[in-house]
């Protein structure tokens, strides 16, 4: 049952790192020109490799399903946690235009999903420490990581559509 949880839980984040949680390099440059986008873009950019890293130290803790690390598993839930508020409150300072909108909606969704999934993993990690796997648990991480996983997906497309390169 173990292995089989924390399977789940790794091809469930190999996917979020295949989705590739950073925007294309097209995202850097602003079509428009303002410059409250582009560094908006630019922010989403960076925590978005943040994030990412993140989930792919999530992926090595988990690598050994028979002996799974769950101090490394705790430390990246918590990693997680704080790179979604920070860039949450980077997100708050920018004031965008109008045609990004939308898609800083998306990443504000994609943000808090990603905490959600963090505080979720770091009960995990607590769970397996204890020897007490709790499925609802693995189920709330996979539930808000695949959420998350959509929203950057719309994130992107979004942006690209602003940008007219989609």
């Amino acid at each position: 049952m173990k292995k089989t949880i924390y399977l789940i839980l790794f091809v469930l984040l190999a996917s979020m790192l295949a989705v590739g949680c950073t925007g294309s390099s097209r995202e850097k440059t602003a079509s428009s020109g303002v410059d409250q986008d582009t560094s908006w873009k630019e922010s989403v950019q960076k925590n978005s490799a943040l994030l990412q890293t993140d989930f792919e130290n999530v992926g090595t803790a988990l690598s050994d399903t028979n002996n799974p690390d769950y101090t490394t598993l705790s430390t990246t839930g918590q990693n997680m946690v704080d790179d979604s508020q920070k860039a949450l409150t980077e997100n708050k300072q920018s004031n965008v235009s109008s045609k990004y909108q939308d898609a800083q909606k998306e990443w504000v969704l994609a943000l808090e999903d990603s905490n959600s999934a963090g505080k979720y993993l770091i009960m995990v990690a607590n769970d397996g420490k204890s020897g007490n796997m709790n499925i609802e648990n693995v189920n709330n991480v996979t539930s808000f990581s695949n959420s998350a996983t959509a929203h950057l997906k719309r994130t992107a497309t979004l942006t690209q559509i602003a940008d007219g390169t989609a």
